[in-house]
């Protein structure tokens, strides 16, 4: 078992611990909130926080509730994308929806208590270990990156203007910052928050995750146009839903150079941390490598 797996069953462990800790009274919710949180995804984000944490000698303690929260929040989101009324979606990870596998009401509720379990779980169990003001401030980190500053209007913007033919590329790029990529870089502030960085190591780190959030879409994107392998969810929904994403606005070979950029900066941005930001730089590695990995079996 390598590095990344042992911290995916650890996050996964504490996943289950505080689902029955905080377990609603409603058993329908309590599965539908089950159904989403297990089996998981990449859990990308709960990495992120571990090995941002870990950078900066952060207690695993203290991760585990950070590394949690988002994960929740991360997976509302996904429920709440999934329906009808939003990108209508019939598949996630491999399997029904949310709302496929229960019911719409179930889906939206189960996401509704998902996102204030999120809240729940820092304001009562980060006081333990860091101090009010730190908690406050992880805990804005995350309600911003995943509220109407950030996640919501988003998505909100997803849906109004995404059907535009003459939508630009910065405004393409203001939406899924907007909707992605600011709950990924959110893993790497609700860190800073909870430590005393210095301004050199919030610049760089604040920088690697802006640039990670900036090129996930991007990717996720090309590979919903040029992959034939499945990624759990229906392939071309974008293009189904007539919606504006990079790959239209981009030629392939223009789209793969912005994403090689977009990693190049994010990885620059981890010189700065040296030997300690090893293990970041190979999660970053890994995450390039789904379009590389992609690229060379066309080649051959």
């Amino acid at each position: 078992m390598n590095d990344f797996e042992q911290l995916v069953r650890r996050h996964e462990t504490f996943l289950e611990q505080i689902l029955h800790r905080y377990a609603p009274p409603a058993t329908r919710l309590m599965q539908a909130m089950n159904y989403m949180l297990f089996p998981g995804g990449k859990r990308l984000r709960p990495l992120l926080v571990y090995l941002c944490g870990e950078l900066l000698d952060l207690e695993p303690s203290n991760l585990d509730r950070i590394a949690a929260a988002v994960e929740i929040t991360h997976c509302y989101s996904l429920i709440h994308d999934d329906l009808p009324a939003m990108d209508n979606d019939d598949f996630r990870r491999g399997k029904p929806s949310c709302h496929r596998a229960f019911d719409e009401a179930t889906a939206i509720l189960a996401g509704d208590g998902m996102q204030a379990l999120a809240v729940e779980i820092l304001l009562k169990e980060l006081p333990q270990f860091l101090t009010a003001t730190k908690v406050i401030a992880v805990t804005q980190a995350l309600v911003c990156a995943s509220g109407t500053s950030g996640m919501v209007s988003g998505q909100s913007l997803d849906l109004s203007e995404l059907g535009r033919s003459d939508l630009t590329v910065s405004e393409l790029q203001m939406i899924h910052q907007l909707k992605t990529g600011q709950l990924i870089a959110s893993c790497a502030n609700m860190v800073l928050a909870a430590t005393h960085a210095s301004i050199e190591t919030t610049h760089h780190l604040s920088q690697f995750a802006h640039s990670l959030g900036l090129v996930f879409q991007m990717q996720d994107d090309y590979l919903d146009r040029y992959s034939p392998e499945s990624l759990g969810k229906k392939r071309g929904s974008d293009k189904a839903n007539n919606k504006v994403t990079y790959a239209t606005l981009f030629e392939q070979d223009i789209l793969l150079k912005k994403i090689n950029q977009l990693y190049a900066q994010a990885q620059a941005n981890l010189l700065f941390f040296g030997d300690k930001a090893i293990k970041l730089s190979q999660l970053t590695d890994e995450l390039k490598q789904r379009t590389e990995n992609f690229c060379s079996n066309i080649i051959s």
